[in-house]
């Protein structure tokens, strides 16, 4: 039984933007804004897992297509292309059809890890050492012999003011052999 992560990046100026200009809802926590599909979806919303869950060359795409057995857990973590620098995005809700073939409610958890980073430039030699926030989803899989359609909702907060910018979803995929 193996742990596959799965992480997010959203594109958060993008959202921002388009939310701010009327282009697009903001939603609200009951009725996220659907980011659509595929190329739609594409626009906003990247996946990356390890290479060899991954199925149907999605690497990379919103409807990522994870390939997973039974007894697996899947652990998504979200950030933004700027890193959570502008806009912090944060998984609140989730659901799977089959909805047996994974346990709901997901674990949503949230923690602090020491992480390393270089400084100045050139880097120094010495990292140093902060507090990251890691902001994880996970469930794991019940059933076999299914594709779960599922969709992830998030909201997006804008890190200057800390007010939320608006509330989104979209659509992938988990095969399970």
């Amino acid at each position: 039984m193996a742990t596959i992560n799965v992480l997010i990046a959203v594109d958060g100026a993008s959202l921002a933007s388009q939310v701010a200009d009327g282009s697009l809802s903001a939603g609200s926590a009951g009725s996220p804004t659907n980011l659509g599909s595929y190329t739609t979806s594409d626009v906003y919303i990247s996946m990356i897992a390890p290479n060899s869950y991954v199925t149907n060359g999605t690497q990379g795409d919103s409807e990522l297509q994870i390939s997973a057995n039974g007894g697996d857990t899947v652990e998504w973590a979200i950030t933004t292309f700027d890193n959570n620098f502008d806009q912090t995005p944060y998984l609140y809700g989730s659901s799977f059809n089959p909805s047996s073939a994974i346990n709901t409610p997901l674990s949503y958890a949230s923690g602090q890890a020491y992480s390393y980073l270089a400084t100045g430039n050139p880097p120094a030699s010495t990292p140093t050492k902060f507090i990251n926030q890691v902001s994880t989803v996970s469930g794991t899989i019940l059933q076999i012999g299914v594709t779960i359609q599922y969709t992830l909702s998030f909201t997006l907060v804008n890190n200057s003011n800390g007010q939320i910018i608006g509330y989104f979803l979209w659509d992938p995929f988990i095969k399970v052999n």
